[in-house]
């Protein structure tokens, strides 16, 4: 290196993990049923929450297949595991074939299982998006979106966008309604 820190250089390294083996395992892993569930039963006895780091050593200890051990090095290194079923649903997303189990159809993205009907301004969100009549929506109120409310003052008749600027100006104005 010359002395003004100008110079530029390279180093040669050697990967942490073998790429060719992980992928290997993940291969093996869409053509055997059984692989994921025969890797996981491996570290049945850990204790968790874990790291990819701490799942591999313990892994490492146990058995002498490259292929399984392979097939945990392809987890990310920056998630703690919480427990088997995390472990199992990480490495099913690695696996194209199981992956696709998961994502939604072309068919159904098309013609979604939702019952829609015509808007009306009266008509409620029920109405509209429920599967059936029995079924009950609890994430968002029945009110829908598109509505307007009006927040008037009852003294001066002012309206305001939100019930906060319709109270902000009843205190102002001295006629705050006591609750």
């Amino acid at each position: 290196m010359d002395p003004e820190g100008n110079d530029v250089s390279s180093e040669r390294h050697s990967p942490e993990f073998d790429t060719d083996s992980i992928n290997r395992a993940v291969e093996r892993a869409s053509k055997d049923h059984g692989f994921i569930n025969s890797a996981i039963n491996l570290i049945r006895e850990m204790k968790f929450p874990a790291f990819k780091k701490d799942i591999i050593s313990y892994v490492k200890n146990v058995n002498t297949d490259r292929d399984r051990v392979a097939l945990f090095e392809g987890l990310d290194g920056y998630i703690q595991y919480r427990d088997l079923y995390h472990v199992q649903k990480a490495l099913e997303e690695n696996n194209p074939e199981r992956k696709k189990t998961y994502q939604i159809t072309d068919a159904s993205r098309e013609q979604p299982a939702a019952r829609t009907r015509a808007t009306t301004i009266d008509g409620s969100i029920k109405g509209r998006e429920a599967l059936g009549e029995a079924e009950e929506r609890k994430d968002y109120p029945e009110v829908p979106p598109s509505a307007m409310s009006s927040f008037i003052c009852n003294t001066c008749g002012k309206q305001f966008q939100n019930q906060n600027d319709l109270i902000q100006h009843q205190r102002f104005e001295g006629t705050a309604a006591s609750k």
